[in-house]
């Protein structure tokens, strides 16, 4: 089961979301904006361990950045070549979105990289088509790597002890690994991760100078933002609205900003509104969420209950997440006893 089927925005041209004349440095000369910490993923486990902690604890984005400098790197496995090769004929054609008109379609890999490659770095104002590849299933031999290679620290993996969404029994569990492939110019809108889950995205490749500008709240915005855009006459939680730097710089919160290269994994806090502009050539990203307590607690009363006034599902099962949850806790208890 899909966990992400997001609406973009639809827009004229003339307001077409764009990274022209955007740099990191440049954003940051806003004073409105605060860059997110980084921390080195060469750090030691113990370090690591209460980076991440704090995450949650405090609600601040994060970055673990130099994975891809570690050993156990899968430079070659990670390039659009292996994908064209071990993919395209297990999944000939891979979910693609228009960001120009929001439709959704299929796409073969080939033809898809051949298109992201022929088009210009920023989207001219007569443009019809640019292609976001979104929801791409991860190839097995990427999600062996994460869970096996010790590259990235165990804390953030979907298969922990503390990821919740373990105690749901198999067939109710919701696939939230993905892969996402982009060009310049293409984006995700403003939106918070499901059920106040935790989020990981990790930048696996990019070509041509390609990254990912991000911009994140902390999770004690979530209810100065729902505000703030209703103010500007949208709903946060359709996910239908990219907000433009001008509308960040005057809300009533902190904005986060990042700039995501080559082998940042990004941690996005539980509640976080965030998005998402890709920039320069290709990159290919994979992304995945887990539930902690924490969330498990905010999703049940915050989130949920603003669910169900835009008439939205619940993705992960929250309830049900709870109940095995606590069953399991107690099968365990009765276990030592």
């Amino acid at each position: 089961m899909n966990a992400r089927d997001k609406d973009q925005p639809s827009q004229s041209n003339s307001s077409r979301p764009s990274s022209r004349d955007w740099s990191l440095d440049k954003l940051l000369s806003n004073s409105c904006f605060h860059q997110v910490r980084r921390v080195s993923a060469i750090l030691s486990p113990a370090e690591l361990q209460s980076e991440i902690a704090k995450v949650d604890e405090d609600g601040l984005p994060l970055i673990i950045e130099g994975c891809h400098l570690l050993s156990k790197w899968p430079t070659e496995m990670f390039k659009v070549d292996w994908l064209l090769k071990n993919v395209s004929e297990k999944a000939p054609e891979i979910a693609t979105r228009n960001v120009h008109n929001s439709t959704d379609s299929k796409c073969p890999l080939p033809e898809f990289i051949e298109k992201c490659r022929a088009l210009p770095k920023f989207a001219p104002a007569d443009e019809t088509e640019r292609l976001y590849g979104k929801d791409v299933e991860c190839p097995p031999e990427w999600e062996k790597w994460l869970h096996e290679s010790d590259v990235l620290p165990s804390e953030v993996l979907l298969k922990n002890p503390n990821n919740f969404m373990q105690d749901l029994p198999e067939k109710q569990q919701v696939e939230t690994l993905m892969c996402y492939l982009g060009i310049g110019d293409t984006f995700t809108a403003a939106h918070k991760d499901l059920c106040a889950s935790s989020g990981q995205n990790l930048m696996c490749y990019t070509e041509n100078n390609g990254s990912s500008l991000w911009f994140l709240t902390e999770s004690s915005s979530a209810p100065d933002a729902v505000d703030y855009f209703q103010k500007l006459g949208q709903e946060l939680d359709l996910e239908t609205h990219f907000v433009t730097v001008e509308e960040l710089s005057k809300a009533p919160f902190r904005v986060y900003v990042a700039e995501q290269k080559l082998g940042d994994l990004v941690l996005v806090p539980p509640r976080s509104c965030h998005q998402v502009m890709n920039s320069g050539g290709i990159t290919i990203k994979t992304s995945w969420s887990r539930m902690t307590l924490k969330g498990l607690a905010a999703a049940l009363y915050h989130e949920l209950p603003m669910y169900r006034r835009v008439c939205r599902p619940d993705t992960y099962r929250i309830k049900a997440t709870i109940y095995h949850a606590l069953l399991n806790y107690t099968n365990d208890l009765q276990d030592t006893m």
